[in-house]
């Protein structure tokens, strides 16, 4: 079971009234929060001091926090001060930390003349002044004398048995469009009121309302009834007869010419007057009570609204119960962003930053597809993806058949039979009519153009060499069209396999590509070499197969018996008739005949035997594309489906580990994305052991494991 955190919001603290120890408790556990960096992921409830740059938001944050903050200065108005209030027992301490905003731990401030003497007295007021300017400094470095604002935070805690318990920003005030560091102020107060989670200490003055930024950016705040609280600063400088906002805001009631109407209400303060400064606190609460008393202001009949007593006390209360109504909102939050976070995580896979790290991870890879690819050659179906294109050898058995039919097709074109070649019995006319015919009539132009140094009715060598090459010119691209339709289906195949072999995009993408586009090439080039060897090999029109000779002169005897057979029909006997009268004496007729005329003769030599090798050599040549192309190349040991083994990839990180990185590598984006999600989950698991350490945060009663168990088991990998 996972840890729980109440939602019944008596489990944490019934109201403000509660001891200081749980408010306290709750504050801390805000701070460490904001101080480990849960603000970068998590909206936090804070309150935020905003005003404009002469509105005396320095002398409002100078009455709550009872700190001497410089009223006249502006050493602490060009970035956001915290200021946390904590009453414990034991004597007053003061520390005081920077936090910059990349996530770098908070800087000591270094105050050697610092020696925390009494709060309120003329030396603190002193060491709390060059305290500030050394602050200033560090923080804004460089750029000290210039305008700039600085995104950094400085961190003041005071501690003692009489502060109250609250945490306060102050944010460098508003100040006008011309001003070189008005954008920067204005984004770096939005920064802070879009936080759904703040609330917002609004400070005014009793100028014209309409000119005041501050009143307008709170006019824009979701639920600002509810997340804003006004201040009415230096209400002894009020204009007579131009006053009536400033009044009807304190009295806060919910009526039309009220344009700054907020439930939580106006507060009005009396701060010191520039001779005031080196008064004590009760000497300026005193004042100003007597200030209240006076004039207009006991009219209001709102004394709860007059007066920094009141504004503690409101402020207090109204941010511990934001708080106390928060934190049953945002830490499941945080566990529900953990484990997205997690999650999006897992989606990555393991990190391939270092050499190591990308073999390891291409050796599991390899040894994945090495199974896979192994299974898809030999047909070994069942735990292969359903996709056809895993099945390799079955789709190129089917390319294998289709190759074959194809070659077969060619083979028909060639003549089977020829044509009847004798027209009469006359003898004159068995040479024209013999040679008419068209295959006969191109072996014979093809003779009488390669004629050499024969003897009359000899026949160059060369002839059928040169028959063939015309005969088999197709082969070559039957061949081709084989290789390329098996290399389609195997780039199909590595992609499914390497899919399957890892469930990363990026590495499915790079090795894919590298097998396609690298080793696939050299494969590919390898079979078209073979291919070349072939074809060049078929061109010396050699065999040993006895077949040969004997399918030669049964063809040249088959083509005598068709001839005799035309002179039996020319003799007048049916073929009934002629098949029952010997034919030798036809038959000798005609060879003899052929013997007188050798250059017919060759002709039909040449014709029967290139007949005859021709279905010899297809033969050979359709199993050898087979054997020497198909299985030695392209599904051979130098095939990407069987090369690619973890051994390869240990080669490769020895030998070219440049290449290794290309393909294992992560990108860029990804390798900071996996750092930001590494970085947040850190930072979300902190903030659970924070809230459970604070008591916030604690197991089911159901859950059966110790408190140490899960935090053992989450530190390890998650919640429970």
């Amino acid at each position: 079971m996972g840890e729980e955190v109440p939602h019944n919001r008596e489990i944490l603290e019934p109201s403000i009234g509660l001891g200081d120890d749980v408010t306290v408790n709750k504050l801390q556990f805000i701070e460490r929060l904001h101080a480990i960096g849960v603000s970068k992921y998590i909206a936090l409830p804070q309150l935020v001091v905003v005003g404009g740059q002469s509105s005396g938001k320095s002398s409002v944050l100078q009455a709550i926090t009872r700190l001497p903050f410089p009223v006249q200065e502006t050493l602490c108005t060009r970035f956001a001060t915290e200021v946390s209030l904590r009453r414990v027992p034991g004597p007053e301490s003061l520390s005081v930390k920077i936090k910059r905003p990349d996530g770098q731990e908070p800087e000591t401030l270094n105050v050697p003349e610092f020696e925390n003497s009494p709060f309120g007295s003329p030396e603190f007021r002193t060491e709390f002044a060059n305290l500030l300017a050394t602050a200033s400094r560090q923080i804004l470095g460089s750029q000290f004398e210039s305008q700039a604002l600085s995104h950094a935070t400085l961190h003041i805690t005071a501690q003692g048995p009489n502060q109250i318990n609250l945490t306060v920003v102050d944010l460098p005030g508003l100040v006008s469009a011309t001003h070189p560091s008005s954008k920067d102020a204005r984004n770096l107060v939005d920064r802070y009121i879009d936080n759904p989670r703040s609330i917002v200490l609004a400070v005014v003055v009793p100028d014209d309302p309409d000119t005041q930024e501050v009143l307008q950016i709170i006019r824009n705040i979701p639920d600002k009834e509810n997340r804003v609280i006004g201040v009415m600063n230096k209400c002894d400088r009020r204009q007579e007869g131009a006053d009536h906002w400033v009044l009807d805001a304190i009295r806060n009631e919910r009526r039309t010419s009220n344009r700054v109407y907020l439930s939580r209400g106006w507060f009005g303060l009396r701060n010191r007057l520039p001779s005031e400064t080196n008064t004590s606190n009760e000497d300026r609460d005193r004042v100003e009570q007597a200030f209240f008393q006076e004039g207009v202001w006991p009219n209001l009949n709102q004394p709860t609204k007059l007066g920094i007593a009141n504004l503690r006390q409101a402020l207090t209360k109204m941010h511990n119960d934001h708080i106390t109504k928060s934190i049953p909102d945002f830490i499941p939050e945080i566990q529900g962003n953990l484990r997205g976070c997690q999650f999006k995580l897992a989606q990555l896979g393991s990190p391939r930053n270092t050499l190591r790290e990308q073999r390891d991870c291409m050796v599991a890879l390899a040894s994945e597809f090495a199974r896979l690819s192994t299974d898809a050659i030999e047909g070994s179906y069942h735990n292969l993806p359903i996709d056809m294109s895993a099945r390799v050898r079955g789709n190129v058995q089917k390319s294998l058949e289709v190759f074959k039919v194809k070659m077969e097709e060619d083979f028909g074109g060639f003549p089977q039979t020829i044509p009847q070649l004798l027209t009469s019995q006359d003898e004159h006319t068995w040479r024209d009519s013999i040679l008419a015919v068209p295959t006969l009539s191109s072996i014979h132009e093809v003779i009488r153009d390669n004629r050499g140094r024969e003897f009359k009715g000899e026949i160059n060598p060369n002839v059928p060499r040169v028959l063939w090459s015309s005969y088999t010119d197709s082969w070559t691209t039957r061949a081709v069209e084989l290789i390329n339709d098996i290399l389609e289906g195997l780039v199909d195949s590595i992609d499914i396999l390497v899919q399957e072999a890892t469930e990363d995009e990026e590495l499915q993408d790079n090795t894919m590509a590298w097998l396609r586009n690298e080793l696939l090439t050299k494969t590919t080039e390898a079979a078209n070499e073979e291919l070349e060897k072939l074809h060049d090999d078929e061109k010396n029109m050699w065999t040993l197969v006895p077949r040969h000779e004997h399918l030669r002169s049964t063809l040249y005897d088959d083509v005598i018996n068709e001839m005799a057979t035309s002179l039996a029909g020319f003799a007048g006997l049916s073929p009934e008739r002629a098949a029952t009268v010997p034919s030798g004496q036809r038959m000798n007729h005609i060879k003899l005949w052929l013997s007188n005329n050798p250059d017919v003769d060759g002709v039909l030599r040449t014709y029967t035997h290139l007949k005859a090798y021709y279905e010899i050599a297809m033969g050979r040549f359709i199993d050898n594309v087979g054997l020497q192309i198909v299985e030695r190349h392209l599904l051979g040991k130098k095939s990407p489906l069987r090369m690619f083994t973890p051994s390869y990839v240990l080669n490769m990180a020895e030998e070219d580990p440049e290449k290794l990185s290309s393909i294992a590598g992560e990108h860029a984006e990804k390798t900071v994305q996996r750092e930001d999600l590494n970085q947040e989950i850190d930072t979300l698991k902190a903030a659970l052991v924070e809230a459970r350490s604070h008591g916030i945060l604690h197991r089911s009663a159901t859950s059966g494991t110790s408190a140490g168990q899960d935090l053992r088991a989450e530190m390890s990998g998650g919640l429970a």
